[in-house]
């Protein structure tokens, strides 16, 4: 397996693929771990176990990571009953990287989860998800404990009665954008592609990518490689940079400088993700 497809070798910053798993089927969770390789795992207390069954996920959760299995949670919203008891789960729970906050709609609810927590040390997700939480999206993100945004589209599109391609969705999208670079935060990771080819999920990374997104929640094992793959830099990208830095010129104009920028940020997100000249030709014919 490609070290860079593996789920400890990109920062949460940086993840592309998110692979959200129902914290009651750990039993396969390494195999589809090896064979997949997401950028980072979420176990899920919330909408993917049934409300009876969350004890049983949570005692699941705990097994598996005690045998060295490391991911994040999905906690479930700061206004149920179990917010507080996932909380103390996680903070007690060995291998938890980090807390990924369903249906957060306001900073307040952030500092909350983050106090809850206490000398927690892992990362904090906030899952936007309603048109409350985009409109509140900012002061989330400006929130000092926020490692990164998130997009619940599929909980958006209910709350709105919108369809995923609509102005108000998308719109959405663009909100989280903005929200995250205006509090210096990396790019928020959108929803789930349901689609059931690649050519579908690969479409949908694409209007991600064209949005300002940086990554994508995914439901399906299946999806993640071409996830890791669209939100990687390509192969064109990266020999295009490495030409022009490597052929500097005294004549320029004002597009000169950002674009060695933009140059830099692409071999930057290709050694973030250990593409090398093999990459580049695996890459080539996944694309």
């Amino acid at each position: 397996m490609n070290s860079r497809n593996t789920s400890e070798s990109v920062s949460p910053r940086d993840a592309r693929s998110w692979l959200l798993v129902p914290g009651t089927r750990t039993h396969d969770l390494d195999d589809t771990i090896g064979r997949c390789g997401p950028d980072a795992v979420i176990l899920d207390l919330e909408d993917g176990v049934l409300p009876e069954d969350r004890p049983r996920a949570r005692d699941e959760v705990h097994d598996w990571a005690s045998r060295g299995g490391k991911a994040w949670i999905r906690v479930n919203a700061a206004t149920t009953a179990d917010w507080s008891i996932d909380l103390d789960f996680a903070a007690r729970c060995p291998g938890i990287l980090g807390v990924v906050l369903a249906k957060a709609e306001s900073a307040a609810q952030i500092e909350a989860t983050a106090a809850a927590l206490g000398d927690f040390d892992g990362g904090l997700v906030a899952l936007v998800e309603s048109a409350t939480g985009i409109l509140e999206a900012v002061s989330i993100a400006r929130s000092n404990s926020v490692t990164r945004l998130a997009f619940g589209s599929g909980d958006f599109r209910h709350d709105t009665a919108a369809t995923d391609d609509s102005a108000t969705v998308m719109g959405a999208r663009a909100h989280l954008v903005l929200a995250s670079r205006s509090a210096g935060l990396p790019a928020p990771i959108d929803g789930p592609s349901l689609a059931p080819h690649a050519g579908g999920v690969r479409d949908y990374c694409r209007r991600s990518i064209a949005t300002g997104l940086g990554g994508m929640l995914c439901v399906k094992p299946d999806h993640v490689r071409t996830i890791n793959t669209e939100f990687a830099p390509s192969p064109e990208e990266v020999r295009s940079a490495r030409d022009l830095l490597a052929h500097r010129t005294d004549s320029i104009d004002g597009s000169y400088l950002p674009r060695l920028r933009a140059a830099e940020a692409i071999l930057d997100r290709a050694r973030k993700y250990r593409i090398d000249a093999a990459d580049e030709a695996l890459m080539s014919m996944s694309r």
